[in-house]
């Protein structure tokens, strides 16, 4: 018995060493084993051995000779970057975003499907199905094939299961897609909210990059959040955590889909905005408003920057509860920018005019529509490399 407890920690402790490597080759790329010993303060007889697994496993590639520090020249590591694939999917309110991506996250294709059937959950789960089959037949040769699929869903999705447990914009309930999709293709499968997964793709490949705290307001017909502590997606008790449009703004305010009353979502997303505009909310709505602002219609203009100002009001909110390094406005709302950040900031001055010392960046999503697809993509490079 005291010898299996003692092999089985063997074991995870030379997992935990093969992640970390794995980590700084992607970041410090290209290095060496020497300078991956320093680092981890493991013996180069150690490194040694776990790097050739790693290159055994094609997740390093030897990438060329480094510069001598005095003895011979080192073999440098990165990782090995066409050696499979990864696909991540954005299950809009409109349509499919597919984004078929490398080891490394960069983009190797990018396609939009319309729903053929949106409203049957059935329907569209057949539909993607064979989208992911097709996916897969075209991806070039190479040695893993596709490693997994990540899937962001604009709803409320349980953590660990990634069970779908409600969907506003189809009323879908009690999904388990996961297995299907997992049975159906015989590769892992990870669906997430949509704001946890545009989180960790702002963290990865946009404007948080350097961040290991902070909070992404996805802002569209309602809005979320995803919050980053310590370069974790923190998710709450059962993975809800992060619906922030349902906090109240108003006492006895506008009534809300939810059943409350003065959400801070009826009065900051992109639904306030058509409803203030007596507007339907229907796809193209973003379209249609953008080509009102850059044409200069005064109602259209005051409209989105009052939903600037509420905007505002919230983050100011989130600054003093959360306190994170940065704050990322993404999604509908992010392509607002040059109309709603003077509001913004008008909020933040007017209200709270102490929050400068909380040295908290507001900024806009660099990644746009890409970054829920590419935040799916993140999660299922970051559950490979953790083994």
């Amino acid at each position: 018995m005291k010898r299996g407890t003692m092999s089985g920690d063997s074991s995870l402790l030379k997992s935990i060493n093969k992640s970390t490597l794995l980590g700084l080759i992607k970041l410090h790329a290209p290095i060496s084993r020497a300078e991956l010993a320093k680092r981890t303060k493991l013996t180069r007889a150690t490194v040694s051995a776990l790097v050739e697994e790693l290159i055994t496993e094609y997740w390093v590639v030897e990438s060329g000779i480094g510069e001598s520090s005095g003895g011979r020249k080192p073999m440098m590591l990165e990782i090995h970057n066409e050696a499979g694939y990864i696909i991540g999917v954005d299950l809009r309110s409109t349509n499919m975003l597919v984004i078929v991506s490398d080891m490394c996250g960069a983009i190797v294709r990018k396609s939009l499907y319309p729903y053929e059937q949106a409203g049957q959950a059935d329907k569209v789960l057949q539909q993607l199905l064979t989208i992911l089959r097709q996916e897969r037949a075209d991806l070039p040769e190479s040695p893993l094939g596709l490693l997994g699929v990540g899937i962001g869903i604009h709803g409320f999705v349980e953590y660990p299961s990634s069970r779908i447990l409600f969907v506003p914009h189809t009323g879908w309930k009690k999904l388990n897609w996961k297995d299907t999709v997992e049975e159906e293709l015989g590769i892992p499968v990870l669906i997430d909210n949509e704001a946890n997964l545009a989180a960790l793709g702002e963290l990865e490949f946009g404007a948080a990059a350097d961040c290991s705290n902070m909070l992404y307001l996805s802002v569209a017909s309602g809005i979320g959040a995803g919050l980053v502590l310590q370069g974790e997606i923190f998710r709450g008790n059962n993975g809800y955590a992060g619906e922030i449009g349902h906090t109240t703004m108003e006492l006895n305010g506008r009534p809300c889909s939810c059943g409350n009353q003065g959400c801070w979502e009826t009065y900051a997303s992109e639904r306030a905005i058509a409803n203030d505009l007596h507007m339907d909310y229907t796809p193209g709505f973003t379209a249609r408003i953008l080509e009102r602002l850059n044409r200069g219609d005064t109602e259209a203009i005051d409209v989105v920057r009052r939903a600037g100002l509420h905007l505002g009001v919230g983050i100011g909110n989130m600054m003093h509860m959360l306190n994170p390094q940065m704050i990322v406005i993404g999604n509908a709302m992010g392509q607002y920018a040059p109309w709603i950040n003077e509001s913004i900031h008008e909020s933040l001055d007017s209200r709270f005019s102490y929050l400068s010392s909380f040295n908290v960046q507001v900024t806009y999503s660099r990644l746009g529509e890409d970054c829920c697809a590419l935040g799916a993509i993140s999660a299922v490079i970051r559950e490979k490399m953790q083994g």
